[in-house]
């Protein structure tokens, strides 16, 4: 697999890994392979992203939200002073990500409606940052530092032996026990649905995303039967997700628009009532649905 190390350093050739994880692999080695492919995605969309290709942005994006999953689902393993560092780094690099995704998603939305010029003069302006971003020593350092905390972190030579036994667990062990707790939280995070507030609705998808891609990724570690009933939930997590995103892009869109230009938005308002009673029936409808998936995800 051949990445981008940094714009002044000559490429790297690093290893190739397997694709699945063992049900008998150590704990360190199955964080270290979803990590790797994760910062693997990541360079491999970089210089597409840097020429304006949106699909590319989006699975960045996407490389980015499993990485954090994972990381937060091997938890107390791999917490350090270093990866504190890193994540607040990463939130640097998602929020330049996120500013102009949400854009393109927007644009998306708007085609053909008065509001896509607007859009796309905002997006142009997030763009151009992002690229900058992209192209900087600070992402270049953030890059290369997610690489040597993966391989060598501090985290990798605690010497204690709860850390030590933490490490060597194998994997369809721990990954039985955290996915249950994940689930058991979500299916919590997710009663009472359809009468919540957009903050712990947005929450609850977070949750959702969290526990898609540890599924996901838990493929191969756990035992065929097991993961059987795990592919059950994941499609119900996916149509949940699908419902809830759109929602939060429906809610994404209206901030942008007030954002660009306020007054414009607002006399656009104005002469569509009629918009607005259609976007409450449509939040409606979504949320029934995602109620009735959430339900499932909880029998």
């Amino acid at each position: 697999m051949t990445l981008a190390a940094s714009p002044a350093k000559e490429r790297v050739v690093r290893p190739k890994r397997p694709r699945h994880l063992s049900e008998a692999m150590r704990c360190e080695t199955a964080f270290r392979l979803i990590l790797s492919e994760c910062l693997e995605e990541v360079a491999t969309n970089h210089e597409a992203i840097s020429s304006g290709d949106s699909a590319a942005l989006h699975q960045t994006r996407i490389a980015l939200t499993r990485l954090k999953a994972a990381i937060a689902f091997y938890g107390p393993m791999v917490a350090d002073t270093e990866w504190t560092r890193l994540k607040s780094e990463l939130r640097w690099l998602s929020a330049h990500l996120g500013a102009t995704r949400d854009l393109d998603v927007a644009i998306e939305n708007s085609k053909g409606l008065p509001e896509e010029g607007m859009l796309q003069t905002a997006r142009t302006d997030a763009f151009e940052a992002l690229k900058e971003a992209l192209q900087s020593d600070r992402y270049w350092r953030w890059f290369d530092g997610m690489w040597d905390w993966v391989g060598s972190g501090p985290w990798t030579t605690r010497q204690d032996p709860r850390a030590a036994q933490r490490r060597a667990v194998p994997v369809a062990v721990f990954h039985a026990r955290r996915l249950a707790r994940w689930h058991g939280k979500l299916c919590q995070k997710s009663r009472g649905l359809q009468g919540m507030g957009k903050t712990k609705r947005h929450r609850v998808r977070l949750a959702s995303k969290r526990l898609r891609y540890a599924i996901e990724f838990s493929e191969g570690g756990l035992p065929p039967d097991e993961y059987a009933s795990w592919r059950i939930i994941l499609k119900h997590l996916r149509k949940g997700q699908q419902l809830l995103g759109e929602l939060n892009d429906d809610e994404v869109r209206r901030g942008l628009l007030e954002s660009v230009d306020a007054p414009a938005q607002r006399a656009h308002e104005r002469k569509a009532k009629h918009q607005r009673v259609h976007e409450r029936k449509r939040k409606s409808r979504l949320l029934r649905h995602a109620a009735a998936v959430y339900r499932k995800i909880s029998d």
